[in-house]
């Protein structure tokens, strides 16, 4: 009987990356066993092209423009969280993702919410994995004075050069399995990895396998900013590295999943245990000429990995159906045999009838933009870049097509119904940070 969840999100990983979906240069790792072994999702998609709109999906069972849009999670979203703690689980978390840290609300529920937000976590992660700590006041009000931080800063810039804006995976599998070990009772995990999200620098072995081990870290940030800001300056030897890295980032946190794996198994638990490993979103590398994550809808921003180990049965029959993240919190409610929350805005894959559609949404300073993609169209109501585009995805296409040709295509009017019920509360996620996670926010790319 299932009674522990393990989930593991594995930030900015491309389905098509993985040699589970036919990637020639990727490892058969620890994922290609699992998905090969248990079930795979095939059709899953996220619900925003970013972090920032795909994670509300995932821990609170809701839309990223739900609850006043973007930003902070509010009080009155749900948690997985805090269902699963009231039901008797213990819950911990491990990230550092600054969106997703106790800034951002995403602590709630977690008896113990790990997100290294430490001052100077991203400057240091070298010499000091976990960050250099002034947790307490009494230096707090020293540092405001004498700003040691900022001149560790420069320092150790001067020195080191740019690294790279997050802790590694290993601290957090570490960190992961010494609060397993410390866990008994049944529990809920949730297990998320940076190392695939740009600037990608795994450790030398895996960068020498992929023949970039003459890249350095300082270079692969400079390097990064210049694919998203000034890509044409880029050689396609460059741009080939950059891929590559990509790739020797994925086999990093591959591994670094089959420790979890590898540990529930020596401890008897892995059967027991319900394992959901997925991600956020995408990342372009020049396709539809762009990189990065634009605030689009393309396949390549949403195809995301859905791999189920331990689950009933049941879920074997939505393996071709559409699913969204927004459908892993009551997936997990149900295996679990606890009720699911009405306010969920996701359904159970197998369970549920099939979707016709799946939805994703961004949001910049207040305009939006909303898609919908059907198994044939893909429809996008851009307030960003005040256009509207539908595209014909049918025989294996991506076609833009025109929209006075197809008026009664229905996601034309799932994307209406849903701008028509939002209420966006107008902020700016640059005002809701600043100092050193600010500085990491625009090395990852986010702002």
């Amino acid at each position: 009987m299932t009674q522990n969840i393990l989930l593991v999100t594995i930030d900015s990983l491309r389905t098509d990356h993985l040699s589970l979906f036919g990637h020639s240069t990727a490892q058969d790792g620890t994922l290609t066993q699992l998905g090969e072994a248990n079930i795979s999702l095939e059709h899953a998609y996220a619900t925003g092209p970013g972090t920032t709109p795909s994670f509300p999906a995932l821990l609170t069972g809701t839309l990223p423009l739900s609850y006043g849009g973007i930003g902070p999670l509010s009080d009155e979203r749900p948690r997985v969280s805090e269902s699963l703690h009231e039901a008797g689980l213990k819950t911990g978390g491990f990230q550092c993702n600054p969106f997703l840290s106790t800034h951002f609300n995403y602590d709630r529920g977690f008896d113990r919410f790990e997100d290294y937000q430490n001052p100077l976590m991203g400057i240091a992660t070298k010499v000091f994995p976990r960050g250099i700590e002034i947790n307490n006041p009494k230096l707090s009000r020293v540092d405001n004075i004498f700003h040691i931080t900022d001149a560790i800063k420069k320092s150790y810039q001067l020195v080191m050069g740019k690294p790279r804006p997050y802790v590694s995976a290993e601290v957090i599998t570490d960190d992961t399995l010494e609060w397993l070990d410390e866990t008994n009772d049944p529990f809920f995990c949730w297990t998320h990895y940076m190392d695939v999200h740009h600037p990608c620098f795994p450790p030398k072995p895996y960068r020498q396998q992929y023949g970039v081990d003459h890249v350095t870290q300082s270079e692969v940030s400079t390097l990064y900013a210049r694919m998203l800001d000034d890509s044409e300056t880029l050689s396609e030897d460059v741009l080939t590295d950059l891929r590559l890295l990509y790739d020797a980032a994925i086999d990093y946190v591959d591994d670094q999943i089959g420790r979890i794996i590898r540990h529930l198994k020596l401890s008897g638990r892995f059967e027991d245990t319900l394992v959901i490993v997925t991600s956020d979103h995408g990342e372009l590398f020049g396709e539809h000429d762009q990189f990065g994550k634009p605030e689009r809808m393309y396949d390549e921003l949403l195809h995301v990995p859905v791999i189920v180990a331990n689950g009933p049965n049941w879920v074997e029959d939505a393996i071709g159906e559409l699913v969204s993240l927004l459908d892993i919190p009551p997936l997990i409610h149900e295996v679990l045999e606890i009720d699911v929350p009405d306010v969920y805005e996701g359904q159970c894959p197998a369970i549920s009838k099939p979707r016709d559609y799946i939805l994703a949404e961004h949001e910049v300073h207040g305009d939006v933009i909303v898609g919908a993609r059907s198994e044939d169209w893909l429809y996008e109501a851009d307030e960003i870049r005040d256009e509207h585009r539908l595209f014909d995805l049918r025989n294996d296409g991506f076609q833009q097509v025109s929209i006075s040709e197809h008026p009664d295509v229905p996601v034309r009017t799932v994307v209406a119904d849903r701008l028509q019920s939002l209420d966006i509360d107008t902020r700016r996620l640059e005002d809701e940070v600043e100092g050193d996670v600010q500085s990491r926010l625009e090395d990852l790319g986010y702002l």
